[in-house]
C-alpha cells in the first residue's frame, strides 16, 4: 500500500506514453501544420488535452479535491513552488518572464521539429536529437532559473525604484 502511488503513476504513465507515441501527438507541430497547409489532424489533440484539462478541473472542484476553479480566484498569484521569482513576484514579472520562456521554447520548438511532447516520445523511441533537445531543454530550464528569472526580478526591482522616486519627485 505504500508504494500504491509509484506504481499507479508509473502504470499511468505507460498508458499515456503509448497513447502520444501511436496518436503522434505534437502541439506545436499542430499549430504549424493548421497554420502552414489547413491541416487539422494534429491540431485535435492540442484542443482535446485543453478541453480534458478543463473537464478534470471543474471535475475536481466539484469533488473538492482542489480548492477553486480556476485557483487563481482563490489565492491570486500567491508564491507557487517553485516559483523562479519567489515571493516577490509582480503580475508584470511573471508575465515577462513567460514570455521570454515561451518564446525560447517555443523557438527552439519549431527549430527541432516538435514540442516537448513529441521530443520526449522521439527520445524514448531512441531519437538522439530528441534526446539532445531534451538535455538543452533541461539546461536551458537550469538558466532560466539560476540567471534570467533574478536578473528581470533585479530589473523590475530598480524600475519600480526609479518610478516610485520619480513620482516623489514630481510631487515636490
Amino acid at each position: 500500500m505504500e508504494y500504491l502511488h509509484v506504481i499507479g503513476t508509473f502504470i499511468f504513465g505507460i498508458i499515456l506514453g503509448y497513447l502520444f507515441q501511436r496518436a503522434r501527438m505534437c502541439f506545436i507541430g499542430g499549430m504549424r501544420d493548421f497554420y502552414l497547409i489547413r491541416d487539422t489532424w494534429l491540431i485535435k489533440g492540442l484542443f482535446g488535452f485543453f478541453a480534458g484539462a478543463l473537464i478534470e478541473f471543474i471535475i475536481f472542484s466539484a469533488v473538492g479535491l482542489i480548492s477553486a476553479f480556476p485557483w487563481i480566484a482563490d489565492k491570486g498569484l500567491a508564491p507557487i513552488p517553485g516559483d523562479p521569482l519567489g515571493a516577490s513576484g509582480t503580475l508584470i514579472g511573471h508575465l515577462i518572464l513567460a514570455i521570454i520562456g515561451g518564446f525560447g521554447v517555443g523557438f527552439f520548438s519549431v527549430i527541432q521539429g516538435g514540442c516537448p511532447l513529441r521530443n520526449y516520445v522521439m527520445a524514448a523511441e531512441g531519437n538522439k536529437t530528441a534526446i539532445a533537445y531534451l538535455l538543452g531543454l533541461a539546461v536551458g530550464a537550469i538558466i532560466f532559473h539560476k540567471f534570467i528569472a533574478p536578473l528581470v526580478n533585479l530589473l523590475l526591482y530598480y524600475y519600480i525604484v526609479i518610478f516610485l522616486v520619480k513620482i516623489k519627485l514630481s510631487v515636490l
